[in-house]
């Protein structure tokens, strides 16, 4: 090869690599990404204020059913899950002992009867001796005095007679009110003592959903208020009811108070179910109102919230008013059709460019 061709081979070259270096500094630089978000819309509608609340149903009434006196049962009439009437018998026990008693007892008041009628008569032919001088006013006296002792003697044979004829009347395990059989703690043949719980009887007929409100709300929820009361474990069953107590007293330590809500007996509610109740106090018409998720709570009345504005993220401070199921009341900060970030990023802060994911309405 000549020395003229390698001249410009090197050339070539030479301004290849020229050509190659000014691409490279004449590129745009890469614009940085934005922060991925999800938006929502500020809207202005009418807002249910309503108080949410989560507790337990309660029956109404709930005792343990007991054994009045010592004896075996024997026979279970209700079993668990079964309805009785007040005064229903749901259990026997082994009469055979206490209707002797009753019959022995029966058995001294006829004699006690027998002797205070027989000594009641002495009394009065001793009354009439005594007028035409045929004893003496000591033979009246004694007279009279038989009868008074055969009178104690027949009043204690009658409460005798009462407590022998209770006592037997306790043999029959009978239901305190109308309800259900819960539970059932004996199995017949059992010898029972004398206060040996037999039965836990519930009222259902009217359940209590019973729970701790913030005083913040204390305010808001009266006696009477409609409440709508909803089991997470049974969806779409939602029952009414009404508020008949609020407690009189917020704990100091825990910042909230008792509401006892009564709503009516159903087939598919039973007692110990977790609830949620929502008692309505009121429409707020023309409400600014926002997902909870739009928000960052810091246990105020106020919160703070992403505005986006230029395609970046503006942290603003908004205040809070009504606070209902699906959104919130917001009074200030932020006006209709603003754009907010839904779940913000902990990444997020004010002034980070963002890419809006996906928009609701």
């Amino acid at each position: 090869m000549t020395r003229r061709n390698l001249f410009g081979i090197s050339l070539a070259a030479a301004l290849a690599a020229a050509g190659c270096d000014g691409t490279a500094q004449t590129a745009p630089e890469a614009k940085p990404r934005g922060v991925p978000v999800r938006t929502v819309t500020v809207q202005q509608r009418d807002l249910q204020d309503e108080v949410v609340l989560t507790g337990t149903l309660r029956p109404r009434a709930q005792v343990q059913v007991v054994a009045e006196v010592a004896a075996r049962l024997l026979q279970i009439r209700r079993d668990e899950g079964a309805r009785a009437a007040q005064g229903e018998v749901l259990a026997v026990l082994d009469p055979t002992d206490f209707r002797l008693s009753a019959e022995r007892a029966r058995a001294s008041l006829a004699v006690g009867e027998a002797n205070q009628a027989h000594a009641r008569v002495e009394k009065d032919r001793a009354d009439n001796l005594l007028k035409t001088g045929g004893i003496t006013d000591k033979d009246r006296l004694a007279a009279e005095v038989n009868l008074q002792v055969a009178e104690a003697a027949l009043a204690q044979a009658r409460a005798e007679a009462s407590i022998a004829n209770q006592q037997l009347s306790r043999t029959e395990i009978k239901a305190p009110f109308s309800g259900r059989v819960a539970k059932r703690m004996v199995d017949p043949g059992a010898m029972l003592a004398s206060g040996t719980p037999l039965f836990t009887f519930v009222d259902d007929s009217v359940l209590e959903f019973r729970a701790s409100a913030p005083s913040t709300q204390y305010g808001k929820v009266r006696v009477g208020s409609p409440v709508s009361v909803t089991v997470d474990s049974m969806p779409g069953l939602a029952v009414t009811g009404r508020v008949v107590r609020v407690a009189p007293l917020v704990d100091d330590r825990s910042r909230s108070f008792e509401t006892v809500v009564e709503v009516p007996g159903n087939s598919a509610l039973v007692g110990g179910l977790f609830a949620r109740a929502r008692i309505q106090i009121g429409v707020l018409p023309g409400a600014l109102v926002v997902p909870p998720a739009a928000l960052v709570r810091d246990g105020t009345s106020q919160a703070q919230t992403f505005v986006i504005e230029g395609g970046k993220a503006e942290r603003r401070t908004v205040a809070l008013g009504v606070e209902g199921a699906d959104a919130v009341q917001v009074t200030s900060g932020v006006k209709a059709g603003d754009v907010l970030v839904l779940d913000p990023p902990v990444a997020l802060s004010s002034g980070s460019p963002v890419e809006i994911q996906a928009a609701r309405k």
